[in-house]
């Protein structure tokens, strides 16, 4: 799920989240925790501004999967249901909803 940056926080057990990257000069960082060993979130060292967190992480009422981003990074033969769309990129719909909440988070500075 993608929020925000300023819309996200950890409720508890912040010190016990490691920031780990795949490569040395990469803008993502895997947010995991570290007394489980459990992947939280991913963030980004180049000024985006939203946070991707696995959907597993949150209780409540969640919003609804709209769609599915970049599956052309999935495995050749993994498929898909058919209940919601998949991109293999980021589509238009998508791209103007980023747009829509960074305006905000801009005027407020």
């Amino acid at each position: 799920m993608l929020y925000r940056k300023d819309r996200i926080s950890c409720s508890k057990g912040a010190a016990l989240l490691r920031t780990l990257k795949l490569r040395e000069k990469s803008a993502t960082n895997r947010v995991v925790a570290s007394c489980c060993n459990s992947a939280m979130f991913m963030n980004f060292d180049d000024g985006r501004y939203w946070v991707c967190a696995y959907r597993d992480r949150f209780q409540g009422d969640l919003p609804a999967v709209q769609m599915r981003i970049c599956t052309k990074f999935m495995p050749h033969r993994a498929t898909f249901p058919s209940d919601i769309p998949s991109y293999s990129g980021y589509p238009m719909r998508f791209m103007a909803k980023l747009v829509a909440a960074w305006v905000p988070m801009l005027l407020r500075r």
